[in-house]
């Protein structure tokens, strides 16, 4: 009796110790947290004068004072390859003219104004994720940008778009978008920064608390630049109203501006 006893309390030891030992294994296997993504959802808002120029600037017609947005290279220039940078300053003296067909500007035709600078025009926009996508919607003129996460379609060879080919990846807390295949007759500000087709663009959109995301915008052009350039600003939450109505060719209409253009875009000055 007291072997079978001996035995039995042994037995009921073992199963225990063999239940502490496994189940810390367990409880690891079962409650590992799934992979948080960052919630970009909501409208958002660029308050600030990156739109008349991302470099520092006094003033100047058209363009008030201000501070610049370009973070590297550490003098806040763009590294503009010497024989780009007479195309610059013509770039700006064409926006001087009121007529949206003599302005050298394309957003004054209504163009579209490409990536970064429809980020901070001033209108705001509307960020939509789901598993697959994330979706932005702009004020201006309705425009939308639908972006595949991970996505494995190739990029098309030749053909180019006003806002370019886009993917999308998230890296920790931030959404990374990287897009290429630009046509090149967008501009980055009112001050005539501009590209070539060979623009390649990295965004990236970090949360840095529920109202409040940072905004980074890597630049390369080897054919106007001499090295890739980053531009960062903080971007709001708008709580007060959504997504309006703004549709810039009725705006031209309203001020009895024809904008029926030739396509000037399709050649090169």
């Amino acid at each position: 009796m007291r072997v079978r006893l001996l035995t039995w309390l042994i037995t009921v030891a073992a199963v225990a110790a063999t239940a502490h030992s496994v189940a810390p294994n367990l409880t690891a296997q079962t409650s590992a947290p799934a992979r948080r993504l960052p919630d970009l959802q909501g409208v958002w808002r660029a308050w600030n004068l990156a739109k008349y120029d991302l470099e520092d600037h006094g003033a100047k017609p058209g363009v008030p004072a201000g501070r610049g947005f370009v973070v590297d290279p550490s003098d806040g220039r763009i590294p503009y390859k010497p024989e780009a940078l007479a195309k610059r300053e013509k770039n700006y003296a064409g926006t001087k003219d009121p007529d949206p067909w003599k302005n050298s500007d394309p957003l004054a035709k209504c163009y579209l104004p490409g990536i970064p600078r429809m980020t901070y025009l001033g209108w705001p926009f509307q960020i939509i994720q789901t598993p697959d996508y994330v979706t932005f919607v702009y004020e201006w003129s309705h425009k939308k940008r639908v972006i595949p996460i991970n996505g494995t379609a190739a990029v098309p060879k030749d053909e180019t778009a006003w806002m370019g080919f886009a993917r999308a990846r998230y890296e920790g807390n931030s959404l990374v978008i990287n897009l290429a295949n630009f046509n090149s007759y967008t501009w980055f500000d009112m001050a005539g920064n501009y590209h070539s087709d060979a623009l390649q663009v990295v965004e990236r959109y970090t949360p840095l608390n529920a109202d409040t995301l940072q905004y980074e915008a890597t630049m390369t052009d080897p054919k106007i630049f001499t090295r890739p350039w980053t531009i960062r600003m903080t971007i709001q939450r708008q709580k007060d109203i959504g997504i309006l109505d703004y549709e810039c060719t009725a705006m031209l209409d309203e001020l009895g501006i024809h904008h029926t253009w030739p396509r000037d875009f399709d050649e090169e000055k």
